[in-house]
C-alpha cells in the first residue's frame, strides 16, 4: 500500500485539525478570568477529556462569559 501526497495530506488534516481548537482552548483558559476557580478547573477538565468537542463547547458557552486577565 503506497500513500500519495494527497492521501498523506488528507490524513494529516484529519489528525491535526481537531487538535487545533483544543490547544487554543488550553492556551486561552489560563488567560481568562472566570467567576470562580472551580469553573476554570471544570472547563479545563472538559477541554482536556473531550478534545475537539470540549474546546468547541468552551468557545461557545464559556468564553463569552469571561474576561481577559
Amino acid at each position: 500500500m503506497t500513500f500519495s501526497a494527497l492521501n498523506l495530506f488528507i490524513v494529516a488534516v484529519i489528525v491535526i485539525l481537531p487538535i487545533v481548537p483544543t490547544l487554543w482552548a488550553i492556551w486561552d483558559l489560563p488567560r481568562r478570568r472566570f467567576s470562580s476557580t472551580k469553573y476554570k478547573v471544570i472547563w479545563f477538565a472538559v477541554v482536556a477529556t473531550l478534545p475537539c468537542l470540549g474546546a468547541i463547547l468552551y468557545f461557545l458557552l464559556a468564553r463569552g462569559r469571561t474576561q481577559p486577565i
